[in-house]
């Protein structure tokens, strides 16, 4: 069903695409406009869309990592060069200045040491389980801890919320109505309606992806059915409240951190006018595959017996 939603998604997005192209400029882009063009559009996007979705699972089940982030993460990463030759160009020209380039060396690497600090960190509860007879053998007594993500919902949150609101952006393409028009406009990146919006629905979807992907509720049903509890918290009903209390205000960090990265950039694209794309969504994403594609090569590589490559302290979570 994933692979059937992504081609209908693709082939709706590409009529939309050629249909664009048809309207730009008076039409200018487009020599011979009609059901032609946008049928062959919608074939060769639909199509390299389906390839990219096959080499992406042929990554995944035969490399390292999640195929699909990966080309993501390249693409990412492509851009990368243009961006460093035409900022040069700019401060050769006097355009910029070399200070100010400085500057935004240095928050770059800020912004990635942030999500490296946050992505890795962890909220660690402490469990411990009841021992248990079984016919001679004693089982059970260790302590092990339940670890809890501060961003336990990722990346999802921002692209969710830029995709909806691009959309009054998009339908505006297709529909010449003043006030359509005119919310785009406001809608715009860069606004303080599009900030406001943007920043709630981060907030949004990571409290509501969160809830999808962790259920207090299981967690302490299975701690109770294997004998274990927290220390100090009743088994049951109170394990899954004090969870959910852990996780709330975890996600609201998360969420926070989420919406500052995202709109740092935004400010400094619409204020500074910073000549290429410093989107924090993408720096998310990058940073995350980074990370995940790294934890994936050391686990490999332990497991046959190998040293790894990171000899000095190896990638693990921060304790909370």
């Amino acid at each position: 069903y994933t692979r059937y939603g992504t081609v209908i998604i693709s082939a709706i997005q590409s009529f939309g695409i050629a249909a664009g192209l048809e309207g730009m400029a008076g039409g200018a882009f487009v020599q011979n406009p009609g059901w032609s063009f946008r049928l062959l559009t919608m074939i060769t996007l639909t199509s390299g869309t389906a390839f990219i979705m096959w080499l992406g699972e042929q990554i995944t089940e035969r490399g390292i990592g999640n195929g699909i982030s990966l080309i993501i993460f390249a693409g990412i990463v492509a851009r990368f060069p243009n961006a460093v030759v035409s900022t040069v160009r700019l401060v050769k020209a006097g355009e910029l200045s070399i200070f100010f380039v400085i500057f935004l060396v240095i928050m770059m690497v800020a912004v990635v040491g942030a999500i490296i600090f946050i992505e890795r960190g962890q909220r660690r509860i402490p469990v411990q389980y009841a021992k248990r007879i079984v016919g001679r053998k004693m089982y059970g007594g260790q302590t092990t801890h339940l670890p809890l993500k501060i961003n336990t919902a990722g990346v999802i949150p921002p692209i969710f919320a830029s995709s909806i609101i691009m959309f009054p952006a998009t339908v505006a393409g297709f529909i010449a109505v003043p006030w359509v028009q005119s919310v785009a406009r406001q809608l715009s990146p860069g606004t303080i309606l599009y900030t406001l919006l943007y920043v709630s629905m981060i907030f949004f979807f990571a409290y509501f992806y969160t809830a999808i992907i962790f259920n207090p509720v299981d967690i302490a049903d299975n701690l109770k059915k294997y004998g274990g509890y927290i220390p100090g918290i009743r088994p049951g009903q109170k394990t899954s409240e004090y969870i959910y209390r852990v996780l709330s205000r975890l996600t609201f960090v998360g969420a926070l951190y989420l919406a500052i990265v995202c709109i740092i950039p935004e400010i400094l694209i619409k204020k500074f006018h910073v000549p290429f794309y410093f989107g924090g969504t993408s720096l998310l994403i990058a940073v995350g595959v980074a990370l995940d594609t790294v934890s994936q090569i050391e686990s490999h590589l332990i497991t046959r017996s190998y040293e790894g490559f990171l000899k000095k302290g190896r990638l693990r979570g921060r304790r909370g």
